[in-house]
């Protein structure tokens, strides 16, 4: 038997299959014979003829769901976990406290900082007391070094004149001899007091300096969320010890998740940050839109692809880890679109009504996928230039007289 005939034969078998589980499916719905489809009315129906449209085409690109950001807390001190108020799986805010760590080593460290600082405060003021009596044993040495040389002037001219002895002329030397030397001794005390202040100044910035020190310890011991987000995993319990560096929590943004996607290297050129691609999800509905935030400039040498990065809606619901497919668009092609509204799902078959050239409606099984949120793409069992019903109801079967609108 020719090949043409066999396909013919299997083909016609397929749709007396089709007929019989559409009629099976229909359970107590009224049927028709083929006579009496005859003799009914033709029924109104609207119908368009398929065509080629120039669509895009797509690329399939694997991806996961991955958050924007994933941050490791660890310790930064040593002591063990005092307590813990968040498990796997918990939401986070900003600032959130997520568990305590023993604080009684940087709170030690902290008093005894903040005790520097008032010891050093207190050693400051009396300096500053004992800088200001210096000061004022100098004004007075000052004066007294004025007047003595005030002194000697006046004597050396009455010495010039004879009008003093040499004794009292001695007399007057000496006294301004000791006081440039009280003046001396005493701005020497003043500067030593005003050095003992700086000393004590640079004491308090150093114990202040410990103190933040102190402090940035005693913080350490709550460890708070950097961001909001969802505890993926935690590594520790209530008192386990614990040492700088020790891992903590792991802590997943929630907010403008990302895909990670790998693209065949071939196809890198039609791919550009800022194209607007689709997301697909496992259910027919988790379909998205995202946006090419970033291309890693490297090709895989073992799977000849490119990784890529998708930022996506506020709206994506689905979990981190969660398999996606990104269609990356590639170039156009030819497709045949119909309205869903003109598939018929019977069983495991698909299939369309063919208005044939008697005007009557004919069952045609075919393969489709979904293209978009209202239209299928026919991959086979149409052709281009047939007129199909776009709006099926339950009084349409096989072989029943119709009216085109």
């Amino acid at each position: 038997m020719p090949r043409d005939t066999i396909m013919k034969y299997s083909y016609s078998l397929l749709i007396l299959l089709s007929l019989f589980l559409l009629q099976s499916a229909c359970g107590d719905k009224q049927t028709h014979s083929p006579e009496s489809l005859e003799s009914l009315e033709p029924i109104s129906v609207s119908a368009i003829a398929v065509a080629n449209e120039r669509v895009s085409a797509i690329v399939e690109a694997p991806g996961t769901v991955q958050p924007r950001n994933r941050i490791v807390l660890s310790a930064q001190i040593n002591g063990f976990v005092h307590d813990i108020s968040v498990r796997v799986g918990d939401r986070v805010r900003k600032d959130q406290i997520l568990m305590t760590l023993d604080a009684r080593d940087a709170e030690s460290q902290q008093a005894a900082a903040q005790a520097a600082i008032e010891e050093a405060e207190a050693a400051l003021t009396e300096a500053e007391e004992a800088y200001q009596a210096a000061m004022e044993m100098r004004s007075a040495a000052k004066a007294s070094a004025e007047l003595a040389d005030q002194t000697h002037a006046r004597y050396q001219k009455l010495f010039e004149s004879r009008s003093v002895s040499p004794q009292e002329m001695d007399e007057i030397r000496m006294r301004q001899s000791a006081g440039a030397a009280e003046l001396a001794s005493r701005e020497a005390m003043a500067s030593a007091a005003e050095g003992r202040i700086k000393q004590v100044k640079a004491r308090i910035s150093q114990a202040r300096a410990q103190a933040s020190r102190a402090d940035v310890m005693v913080s350490w011991t709550q460890v708070k969320a950097p961001s909001s987000g969802r505890i993926v995993e935690r590594t520790v319990d209530a008192g386990t010890a614990i040492f700088p560096g020790s891992p903590l929590v792991v802590i997943d943004s929630t907010a403008n998740p990302q895909v990670l996607a790998s693209l065949p290297t071939e196809h890198l050129g039609s791919l550009s940050v800022g194209n607007t691609v689709r997301v697909l999800g496992a259910a027919p509905a988790s379909i998205y839109e995202g946006r090419v935030a970033e291309i890693v400039p490297q090709s895989n040498p073992a799977t000849h692809s490119v990784q890529f990065k998708v930022n996506l809606p506020s709206d994506f619901a689905l979990p981190n880890g969660q398999f996606v497919r990104v269609e990356v668009p590639v170039g156009t092609r030819d497709a045949i679109l119909v309205p869903g509204h003109a598939i018929r799902l019977t069983g495991q078959l698909t299939g369309l009504f063919v208005v044939d050239d008697d005007s009557k409606a004919r069952f045609r099984l075919a393969k489709v996928t979904q293209f978009d949120a209202d239209r299928y793409e026919v991959l086979s069992g149409l052709e281009p230039g047939e007129n199909i019903i776009a709006q099926l109801s339950h009084s349409i079967v096989d072989g029943i007289p119709v009216e085109i609108k």
